[in-house]
């Protein structure tokens, strides 16, 4: 007679406590089962989660794609002990073999369903199979906090530049929402409705989706203000002087700034500003197959300050598609091209950002470092005090300049009795005295709400050196992403998206099997509806067919319904 008995962790240590057989220190090691099967060596690991990501990892370390970002790391480290030879502090080991594992780990977490690091150090697998042995004593936040004492991030960025240039960059900003009890500059990083703090990324795609550049700062400077800082050192970084951006406020402005600088900028008018062909005095330049009608012209009422020229798109059916471009976009796209491009932009950007989310972690706000700064909240507020001020007293001046000559023709109606007269010059010279007085009142009450301002202080910000690493590492995830399921939708006689096959391959559980000329990797279909399970199976073909290696040994990937 068999009695199953469900025994439980307590259970175990109780048992442990009476047997006086204490369980040794340090997390409890894996180790793989090692067998002989027809004479040859056989190690096997049976239950293996997020096999899809280990695949990934071997694809990468195929075209050593990790090579680059290690090289840079060890120049980092190596400049920093010439900076400051003195310095006790620990940094990362110079030897290649750590910093990779180390790296993967940290470029891997989000994969295996860790956003933030600190889980890293408490739900060991599948991580240790990127981190080699004796990972619990290097955990990733004290890995972070070396790359951060070493500018990790100014270091990769180089490697996110790919040998070609784009033609026309797509750039936008993702703002991201942090709690904090301090008090800190906010913007337009919102939650739940609430103004936060935070810090949003300026980043660039090129036409294949790859992130070329990327500048973190706090949230309470508008995006639109990052991109023009940024515009140089992002033109450097895509090669292109042509940047494509979401609609902003005060294009005109911008328009202007990206023009001083020699940019070309192409962009949709906001909401706020004329829509339709009643802006514009439009002549039609080109009528698609779809009826589409293509038109461009200049603004009806002149504006010689904007650097704008018009393209107006209105469809058969629809609302009509209004963008502007500077005059270097006018003289390297054609009209026609305008619409296409835009739309380009939102099908690889908008999407990227997601991903960027769902499998990059880019929600997760990292390190808690702030810098003890001005006040910018408050120097704006004086700025935009100053400069009511300053018309205000221009009006006070020319009033005060204006009633002189009542006043005096007053006095003189009084000294020669007059009276009819002297009742009209009084009640003209009343209704400037009033006039006088608002605007003195309005003077005062600028001058005591910028009085009210106190004097200058100070705010902590944010720190951003960990929070633009992990962006860095992000980006440089979703590339290495976009690239591998390039090559591998090419070997698919099915069409999928990449979301798709993110999403089937990732996330599957299985086994590994390793051989003295071979290894076997299992992916569980438990659970899989049937049109998931032909997927997967095309996936399956397609990575046979990409000839994976491991130490030279050939991978080969079977699916299975249970782990062996």
């Amino acid at each position: 007679m068999q009695i199953s008995m469900a025994v439980r962790v307590r259970h175990r240590h109780r048992l442990r406590a009476t047997w006086q057989r204490p369980r040794r220190q340090g997390r409890p090691r894996h180790v793989a089962g090692s067998a002989a099967a027809g004479g040859a060596l056989v190690q096997s690991t049976p239950h293996l989660s997020y096999v899809g990501v280990h695949l990934c990892a071997h694809g990468l370390d195929q075209p050593d794609a990790f090579g680059p970002v290690v090289a840079r790391l060890q120049q980092a480290i190596a400049a920093q002990k010439r900076a400051r030879p003195a310095d006790n502090v620990a940094l990362l080991p110079q030897r290649d073999q750590p910093l990779r594992r180390r790296f993967a780990a940290l470029f891997f977490a989000p994969l295996c369903g860790r956003e933030r690091l600190t889980a890293c150090d408490t739900h060991e697998p599948p991580l240790p199979t990127r981190r080699g042995r004796g990972s619990h004593r290097t955990p990733l936040r004290q890995f972070l906090g070396q790359l951060e004492r070493l500018a990790a991030a100014a270091a990769w960025l180089p490697a996110l530049v790919l040998a070609q240039a784009s033609q026309s960059p797509d750039v936008d900003g993702h703002l991201l929402a942090s709690g904090s009890r301090a008090a800190m500059p906010k913007g337009t990083s919102t939650r739940l409705g609430r103004m936060m703090a935070g810090s949003h990324a300026v980043i660039a795609h090129n036409e294949a989706g790859h992130a070329r550049f990327v500048h973190s700062e706090p949230p309470d400077l508008p995006v639109s203000h990052g991109i023009v800082a940024s515009c140089p050192q992002g033109a450097m970084a895509t090669g292109t002087a042509l940047l494509v951006i979401d609609r902003a406020v005060h294009a005109g402005a911008m328009a202007c700034a990206f023009d001083d600088q020699g940019v070309g900028v192409l962009a949709m008018l906001d909401d706020h500003e004329p829509q339709g062909l009643e802006s514009c005095a439009a002549m039609l330049v080109d009528t698609l197959a779809d009826g589409t009608k293509v038109s461009r012209g200049p603004w009806q009422v002149p504006r010689p300050d904007a650097p704008r020229h018009v393209v107006l798109v209105k469809p058969a059916e629809g609302k009509t598609f209004v963008s502007w471009g500077t005059p270097q976009v006018q003289d390297a796209l054609a009209v026609t091209e305008w619409p296409r491009v835009y739309r380009e932009r939102n099908a690889i950007q908008a999407n990227g950002f997601k991903r960027l989310s769902d499998h990059g972690a880019r929600n997760s706000n990292d390190g808690r470092k702030t810098l003890v700064g001005p006040d910018r909240h408050q120097q704006r507020a004086r700025e935009q005090r100053a400069q009511s001020l300053m018309p205000a007293q221009q009006r006070l001046d020319k009033k005060a300049e204006a009633v002189k000559t009542p006043q005096d023709q007053v006095t003189e109606a009084e000294s020669q009795g007059h009276g009819t007269r002297l009742a009209q010059r009084q009640r003209a010279f009343a209704v400037l005295a009033k006039e006088v007085q608002a605007v003195q009142h309005k003077q005062d009450t600028l001058a005591e709400q910028a009085q009210a301002l106190g004097p200058p202080r100070e705010r902590a910000d944010r720190d951003l050196r960990q929070q633009t690493s992990m962006t860095v590492r992000t980006l440089l995830l979703e590339n290495a992403l976009t690239s591998c399921m390039a090559v591998l939708a090419g070997t698919l006689t099915m069409q999928v998206s990449l979301d798709g096959l993110l999403h089937i391959l990732l996330t599957r559980s299985g086994a590994r099997l390793e051989t003295d000329s071979q290894l076997i990797s299992w992916l569980n279909t438990t659970g899989l509806a049937a049109a998931y399970q032909r997927l997967l199976t095309a996936v399956v073909d397609g990575l046979c067919a990409m000839d994976l290696r491991d130490q030279g040994k050939p991978m080969r990937v079977r699916l299975t319904g249970l782990s062996p």
